[in-house]
């Protein structure tokens, strides 16, 4: 069985498990974190000695795994399950990455966003500002891309000595747009009198688009998400944003040159928001990064927020120490 977890690649890199080797492990639920960014599981069970050991599960973020209907309430301690893991390459007997618990009366319980299966209701609407779901799909459809981003020399070097443990994500700093944009998880947009109001259940993500005929700050202005200027141009909302603060997104840097243009747009009769995107950086990128993803609409969900928990954030980064 093959699962990719871009939730893996996206927080932790993909050298922190190996994530080529999958197994299933049964044991019982001891203990269960339901946190922010990721749920922890442990599960009591057994080596291939037969000796009693306590196995780690990393999950993925309790706030894509409610999109689908599950919380703190489909899994209890002291049940016995199977886990579908892959192995710490450090400690395999001690943490592992969790895909999905199956439970003794065969349901299945998914761990990470792309092991979501239940149907959705998506009705109709015809306004952006409610609540929006980007697919799993179209989060896969970013990241795996990123390894072949088309960087010059020094943004090569820079990715090549980097790891999770420099991740402003590693710090409960959410990554910048566009990537923050298609976390599979809940979604809103705000009027407001002056700007439209983006929200991300991702570490609680903002970012605000002027609509008011502003202009983008001097370049010694800058900020995590950007300056945003958010103009129509039919029933398409372009958004236009500058003056990003120096970062990464999944090792890849970003300097004051960075320029993204965003176009949202009602989609499948108003069930769905098409978005897309062009990322320039002369910095560190040789050529424009384009891409597109699809938001489904759920108004059936509110934004929560919880705060994220530094500990949990940096749990298992000791496979860099």
């Amino acid at each position: 069985m093959s699962m990719l977890s871009t939730s893996v690649l996206a927080h932790h890199g993909n050298t922190e498990f190996d994530m080529g080797t999958q197994r299933r492990v049964n044991g019982t639920l001891t203990d269960i974190i339901w946190g922010n960014p990721h749920i922890i599981l442990t599960l009591a069970t057994q080596n291939a000695e037969g000796d009693p050991v306590s196995l780690e599960i990393e999950a993925g973020s309790p706030n894509v795994l409610r999109v689908g209907g599950f919380n703190r309430q489909s899994l209890v301690v002291g049940e016995t399950v199977t886990a579908l893991v892959s192995p710490s390459r450090r400690f395999p007997e001690e943490t592992s990455y969790g895909y999905e618990i199956t439970k003794a009366d065969g349901s299945v319980v998914p761990l990470v966003g792309a092991g979501i299966r239940r149907p959705q209701t998506n009705p109709a609407t015809d306004s952006l500002f409610s609540t929006w779901v980007s697919t799993a799909q179209s989060f896969t459809n970013f990241v795996r891309p990123l390894r072949t981003w088309p960087l010059n020399d020094e943004a090569s070097a820079i990715r090549a000595r980097f790891t999770p443990v420099e991740s402003g994500q590693a710090r409960c700093v959410p990554v910048a747009a566009p990537m923050v944009m298609l976390y599979p998880l809940v979604t809103a947009f705000e009027e407001k009198t002056d700007h439209i109001l983006f929200t991300s259940e991702w570490l609680g993500a903002q970012r605000l688009f002027y609509t008011d005929g502003r202009g983008h700050p001097p370049i010694s202005e800058r900020y995590q998400q950007g300056h945003s200027i958010g103009r129509w141009e039919g029933e398409t909302l372009v958004v236009d944003t500058t003056n990003f603060t120096d970062q990464e997104t999944g090792g890849v840097p970003s300097g004051s040159q960075r320029h993204l243009v965003e176009r949202f747009t009602l989609a499948d009769g108003g069930r769905a928001l098409h978005y897309a995107y062009v990322l320039e950086d002369p910095q560190y990128l040789t050529a424009a990064v384009t891409g597109e993803g699809e938001y489904r609409h759920r108004p059936d969900l509110q934004l929560t927020q919880s705060d994220c928990d530094l500990e949990l954030a940096q749990r298992f980064f000791r496979e860099f120490e």
